[in-house]
C-alpha cells in the first residue's frame, strides 16, 4: 500500500511512492507497470511505513535530486553517489511518533509534523534548519503546539507568505477542535485560527494552492476539501472558504 507520494523535481515524468512496507519506488507515469527503481532503507527502522517522501533539489546544483524519506519514527536525506544510486544520511531529530514532513526549497527547512503522546500531550510541528555538510544535519528552530489529540494522521505544510518571499508560514489542522491554525516564522507566534465545519469530518491535510494569480491554502477533510483566499489587503487567509466536494 501506498501511503505517500511525491513529484520528482528532476523529472516532470517521475513520481516517488512510500510503501507501507518502509520501500520507495520511483515510477514513470507514462508506464506504471515497470518500478525504474527502489529504495530500500539501510539505516533506522526497517519495514516502517513511509508517511512523507519529497524530492528536493541538490545542494551541490549538479543536476541531481535528494530525497527526504520519512517513516513514523525517522527521517532520513538521500542523495546521488559517484555511481549515481541513493545513499541516505539518518538525521538527528526530535522523537515520537511522525505524522507528515514538509520541505521549503529556497530556506531549506523542514516542517515535521509529531503526533501527541504520553510525553508531549500536544501535536508538535517542529520547524528545522537543514545543513548539506559532509554529513546532513537539521537543527531545531522552533516548535509550534497544536492539538491534544490526531485520530487521523494530519499532513501540516511550510508555505512561504503570498505577500513576503522571506516569511514562512506554518499550516497546520487540529482535529481536536476541528480548526485550521496559521503559525508566523518571524516571531514564532499564531498569526491565525477559524473553525471547520464538524460534519466535514477531521483535517487530514494541509497544502497550498495558485489558481489564476490568487493564492489559496487548502484543508482537506474527508468529506470536502475547503479552499481558503489570501487577502493581500489584510495579510492573512480569508476564513470564508470555497468547498469542493471529494
Amino acid at each position: 500500500d501506498c501511503w505517500s507520494c511525491s513529484w520528482s523535481l528532476a523529472n516532470s515524468y517521475h513520481i516517488y511512492c512510500g510503501l507501507q512496507n518502509g520501500e520507495v519506488m520511483m515510477f514513470d507515469i507514462r508506464n506504471t507497470k515497470e518500478v525504474i527503481e527502489s529504495i530500500c532503507p539501510t539505516n533506522g527502522p526497517q519495514k516502517c511505513p513511509i508517511v512523507s517522501v519529497v524530492s528536493i533539489p541538490s545542494p551541490a546544483e549538479n543536476g541531481k535530486e535528494g530525497l527526504l524519506v520519512s517513516t513514523l519514527q525517522c527521517i532520513t536525506y538521500y542523495k546521488r553517489d559517484t555511481k549515481n544510486k541513493f545513499v541516505g544520511d539518518l538525521l538527528e531529530t526530535p522523537t515520537g511518533a511522525l505524522s507528515s514532513v514538509s520541505f521549503e526549497h529556497d530556506r531549506s527547512q523542514i516542517l515535521a509534523s509529531y503526533k501527541p503522546n504520553t510525553k508531549y500531550p500536544k501535536e508538535r510541528h517542529i520547524l528545522m534548519n537543514l545543513s548539506f555538510e559532509e554529513k546532513t544535519v537539521a537543527n531545531v528552530v522552533s516548535t509550534f503546539e497544536g492539538g491534544t489529540n490526531q485520530h487521523l494522521r494530519s499532513r501540516s505544510c511550510l508555505i512561504k507568505c503570498p505577500d513576503d518571499d522571506n516569511h514562512l508560514l506554518v499550516c497546520a489542522g487540529d482535529q481536536s477542535t476541528n480548526t485550521v491554525r496559521i503559525w508566523s516564522t518571524k516571531d514564532m507566534q499564531q498569526l491565525q485560527s477559524w473553525d471547520c465545519r464538524k460534519e466535514d469530518g477531521p483535517i487530514i491535510a494541509m497544502g497550498p494552492h495558485r489558481a489564476a494569480g490568487v493564492n489559496f491554502i487548502c484543508a482537506l477533510t474527508n468529506q470536502r476539501l475547503n479552499q481558503y483566499k489570501w487577502l493581500y489587503s489584510k495579510s492573512h487567509f480569508s476564513e470564508a472558504s470555497q468547498a469542493f466536494s471529494t
